[in-house]
């Protein structure tokens, strides 16, 4: 006969963890510092002076650091400071290319699972986003357009290939929006709608090249603020 031998309820050795931790309040808080233009491309972030100011140690500072680096927003230089991104006009230009073939992949993903419960979603965004550029609320305008693309990435259902994107495109808006004088309007907003319309109704080889163009447009637009000049489509 077994003898079951009865089993002790579990001892819990570690602290309750909290919602969120120093690390990612350090996160937040330094990405609206860069979105808001408080930090500029180019800028040093002393993780002594930050911690200072924030009433932390430096280990959290750090960690931010280490991951706003891993994601585009910093640049680390090895013993000697971070600073907030910067790139050329060459190197956006690249950025771009790369975000034209990443989302357009996404996209063509996504084609295979949107509803129309989900191009609703989209079509209040795009909506949002030309009230914004009619309040001439540029940042705002930014943050809805992340919105849209990253709703539009998540549909493709591949995690890697999100990541691949939240790496790219987030650090790339917030460095056109604080090195250029961009502006915004209600005819951008809208041009969204092509995205929205391609995935509603278009087949290939339409789908690729309405989606390409729109992705392009949406690129030379921002290659073309960061460059000092208009688009010239």
């Amino acid at each position: 006969m077994i003898e079951l031998i009865p089993v002790s309820e579990p001892t819990f050795i570690f602290a309750e963890v909290g919602g969120v931790s120093l690390r990612d309040k350090v996160i937040t808080s330094l990405k609206e510092a860069i979105f808001s233009g408080k930090l500029r491309p180019g800028e040093p972030i002393v993780e002594r002076h930050l911690s200072q100011q924030m009433k932390i140690g430096t280990p959290a500072v750090r960690e931010a650091l280490v991951m706003l680096n891993a994601q585009g927003f910093v640049r680390r230089v090895a013993n000697t400071a971070t600073y907030v991104n910067s790139y050329t006009v060459d190197e956006v230009r690249e950025l771009y290319q790369l975000r034209v073939e990443f989302e357009h992949l996404a996209l063509k993903w996504a084609k295979l699972r949107v509803t129309e419960k989900d191009l609703s979603a989209l079509e209040r965004l795009i909506e949002s986003m030309a009230a914004a550029a009619a309040n001439k609320d540029v940042r705002r305008f930014y943050e809805l357009d992340l919105e849209f693309h990253r709703y539009c990435w998540q549909l493709s259902n591949n995690r890697f290939l999100v990541k691949s994107l939240e790496n790219l495109v987030p650090p790339l808006f917030a460095f056109v929006l604080m090195a250029s004088d961009v502006t915004v309007s209600e005819s951008i907003a809208y041009e969204h709608r092509s995205i929205v319309n391609a995935l509603r109704r278009l087949e290939e080889p339409e789908f690729s090249s309405v989606v390409r163009q729109t992705l392009s447009n949406f690129a030379m637009t921002g290659i073309a603020s960061v460059a000092g000049r208009p688009p010239t489509k």
